[in-house]
């Protein structure tokens, strides 16, 4: 099992798509693959930049209990 993050059947994995979209593998090639054909595709890629900044405070609040978790093991 990987990543929470990384598993394409949890809702949290959607937090990442707007960042992902702008990740590219060592080849050059788009990180998530070719784009699904359709209007939502396209909408969804000419404001994805818009979705990073609220996506951001979502991703710590996914991973803040996990980090809290582990420091006080840590201690």
């Amino acid at each position: 099992m990987g990543p929470p993050h990384l598993d394409l059947d949890r809702i949290d994995h959607a937090l990442l798509l707007p960042i992902l979209l702008y990740c590219t593998d060592p080849l050059g090639n788009p990180l998530l693959g070719p784009p699904r054909e359709g209007p939502a595709t396209d909408e969804f890629i000419s404001n994805a930049y818009h979705n990073i900044p609220l996506v951001i405070p979502a991703i710590r609040e996914f991973w803040m209990p996990k980090r809290l978790k582990e420091g006080r093991r840590q201690r």
